[in-house]
């Protein structure tokens, strides 16, 4: 049925066909980002679509998937709309209960159906809070629904988490999104009869958004588009996706290397995360960076929010999945919800297609994203936010300073580094990414220092058509009290050896925490005309004085030069701005502690079978061990995969047989099973790098074979 749901603020009856173009600040630059945060002025119509589930094998091989969604636009809808497309991530696809709902079982992905009193969980409604918002500003928005076959399904060889299928699903929806607008025939349901959709969809502007493991299904969405060859019926040519806009996304689940090249992109980290604990959606961010032919050139950012949890940017996700924070406190209770989790999701996702999907007018939204702008107020009174930004790693738009890839000591471009009075050492932090982990335990002073030298002693380079200087700082755990700020200067250094002006880090961002086990860098952008006292036309080296703490242990990363300030800013802007983090509320109780495993008793767990499989289809048909894993306590159905360790080896092909989640069955190449041993130690864990849940399984016994 259709649903007509009115908003608006008569303040705000100005605007454009489509998007505001009058009622924003942009008139002069104030230091403050806009905000999404009030409703925009359109009245708002939602209905659903949804077909009977199918065999469709360009999605899913092995399982019925459906078509099946929630739309949103403004209503009426008169002109050509910006088109956002949402999707859920991993979760239970039945619930049983009211306030909270607990989502604890996956008969729905298989069957269709749930055993009474359970319910079919609405995952895709979680985002209703964003799409209306979005819709009032004049976006066509679909909410997307992926319960059938892939929510809690069986993971197949080279999609462990079954994204790249949520990537098809997703283009299977923009084709019938496509032909409606094209051709007719919109679904009645919808409530715009057959011809309602034609000519109101603009496929020029496209965005994306995904939580979870549906934010790498949005990257594969994004990667099928741009390899039209590995997906013909799926392929939309007049499709312009422009942005992809991620919350607590998962990465590494599929064959594939998923990045967002070419498109404006942002990552959204709840720095409390329970499931994906160790921040694996920044690792996009740290690949990308290493893209210096990115053509065309586009944002890359990241988010990080402090005190959230993962489910609760999701309404229906009901119930909280973390045991609490690193170094601070939490702003989501244990369940129904999180308001201020819902604040900044409203202050974040809006602006994003704001920017990136909108006109002139709305590009100042971007600001949210860019370091040179403090965050609007009612977001700075919520909670902490930290930002990592590039205008883009393309070698059209930044010059690289220092990347810290030579050995400790060398600069990128060959020539001699300067230090004194700290410890220094250039290293992987990232699979892709590389650092200078600094420590100092006698600051104070400017003698006190690191330099880094992109030309030879006496020499400089022209560096006055750059905009900024940016550069990339991580606090470590070894750092000292996380409540207390560390701050240094830096200066640049010309070819005559006069330094410029120190500037103070504390003017740009405060350095406190670390706020997640996980290692979170912060982008410093620093205008070059703030450099004042040296010569930019013979700029030589840049140094760091640890001359503010005196006690102190960091990373620094991607020290560069930006052609820009980036997409809507001001021309004329100074560092003379409102402090990025004036609210203290966060810290008001702020607890310095690690979060523990939680191990569950092995009286509760057994090793249920152990059977050879001739032709196991998860692996295409290939020779497999199947081992069945049972607990007495549910295994959490999350965006994070459960593994099976054996020894040294894991594995993560797994399914819930008949949704059960009380029962694993892990399949196992027949060579990997070959190569470990009876005797060896077996776990379900979840978490890799940092393992939060744990059942253990007693020994492998090999015999028991069948």
């Amino acid at each position: 049925m259709n649903r007509l749901v009115l908003f608006g603020r008569v303040a705000l009856l100005l605007f454009a066909p489509v998007l505001l173009a009058a009622t924003f600040p942009g008139d002069a630059f104030r230091g403050v980002a806009p905000s999404s945060l009030p409703r925009g002025p359109m009245p708002v119509a939602s209905a659903e679509y949804r077909f009977p589930a199918e065999d469709d094998p360009i999605i899913l091989n092995n399982a019925k998937t459906e078509v099946w969604a929630q739309a949103f636009w403004p209503a009426p809808l008169a002109s050509p709309a910006p088109l956002v497309v949402m999707l859920h991530g991993n979760h239970g696809t039945c619930g049983v209960g009211q306030n909270p709902r607990h989502d604890d079982t996956c008969e729905y992905t298989q069957t269709g159906s749930c055993e009474s009193p359970a319910v079919v969980t609405p995952n895709h409604l979680g985002y209703v809070y964003l799409a209306e918002q979005l819709a009032s500003y004049g976006f066509f928005v679909v909410s997307i629904n992926a319960n059938r076959g892939i929510t809690c399904g069986a993971g197949t060889m080279g999609d462990d988490g079954l994204n790249l299928a949520r990537g098809r699903l997703i283009l299977k929806h923009l084709k019938y999104l496509n032909a409606w607008s094209k051709a007719g025939n919109a679904p009645a349901s919808l409530g715009l009869g057959a011809t309602g959709l034609l000519g109101k969809i603009d496929w020029n502007r496209v965005g994306l958004f995904g939580h979870s493991r549906g934010g790498e299904g949005a990257r594969a969405a994004l990667y099928y588009h741009q390899h039209p060859s590995e997906v013909p019926p799926l392929t939309i040519p007049e499709m312009q996706i422009r942005g992809v806009f991620e919350v607590g996304a998962v990465d590494g689940q599929t064959d594939k290397i998923l990045n967002a090249d070419g498109v404006v992109w942002n990552q959204l980290l709840p720095m409390c995360d329970g499931d994906v604990s160790d921040l694996q959606g920044k690792r996009p961010f740290e690949r990308m960076m290493g893209n210096r032919a990115e053509l065309p050139l586009a944002q890359k950012s990241l988010t990080f929010v402090w005190g959230a949890n993962h489910n609760f940017f999701n309404t229906e996700w009901q119930l909280s999945e973390s045991n609490g924070c690193t170094n601070h406190d939490p702003i989501f209770p244990s369940e129904m919800g999180s308001p201020k989790q819902r604040l900044v999701a409203l202050a974040t996702v809006p602006a994003f297609f704001l920017a990136v999907l909108g006109n002139e007018q709305t590009r100042a939204f971007n600001q949210n994203f860019n370091p040179l702008y403090s965050l609007p107020q009612p977001v700075l009174d919520t909670t902490r936010i930290e930002r990592d930004m590039t205008v883009s790693p393309g070698e059209k738009q930044t010059t690289i300073w220092e990347d810290f890839d030579r050995e400790t000591g060398t600069n990128s471009h060959g020539f001699t580094n300067e230090a004194n009075g700290i410890s220094i050492e250039h290293q992987n932090v990232d699979r892709t990414q590389r650092a200078a982990m600094i420590g100092w335990d006698h600051g104070g002073s400017s003698v006190t220092f690191f330099q880094s030298n992109w030309t030879a002693a006496g020499a400089g380079q022209d560096i006055t058509g750059f905009a900024t200087l940016d550069f990339r700082v991580a606090r470590r755990m070894e750092s000292g009290d996380p409540r207390e700020n560390i701050n240094f200067s830096v200066q640049l250094v010309d070819a005559a050896q006069h330094f410029s002006r120190p500037i103070h880090l504390k003017d740009y961002v405060e350095l406190l925490g670390p706020g997640n086990q996980e290692l979170t860098f912060q982008t410093i952008r620093v205008p070059l005309s703030e450099f004042v006292e040296a010569d930019l036309k013979q700029a030589r080296g840049v140094r760091f004085s640890f001359d503010q703490s005196k006690v102190g242990s960091i990373f620094l990363a991607n020290l560069r030069l930006s052609r820009t300030l980036g997409v809507g800013t001001q021309a004329n802007m100074s560092r003379k701005v409102d402090m990025p983090y004036r609210s203290a509320k966060s810290f008001s109780h702020f607890t310095p502690y690690r979060l523990g495993v939680r191990e569950i008793p092995a009286r509760f767990n057994q090793i249920k079978r152990l059977v050879r499989i001739a032709h196991a289809p998860a692996l295409r048909g290939a020779p497999a061990i199947e081992i069945e894993v049972q607990s007495q306590v549910s295994f959490p159905v999350q965006d994070e995969l459960p593994r099976l360790r054996i020894g040294n080896s894991i594995f993560s092909l797994s399914r819930f047989p008949q949704g059960q989640t009380h029962r694993l069955i892990f399949t196992l190449p027949l060579r990997a099973f070959a190569r470990i041993h009876s005797g060896d130690l077996m776990a379900v864990q979840y978490g890799k790098k940092f393992i939060r849940e744990i059942w253990p399984l007693g020994k492998l016994n090999k015999a028991a074979l069948r």
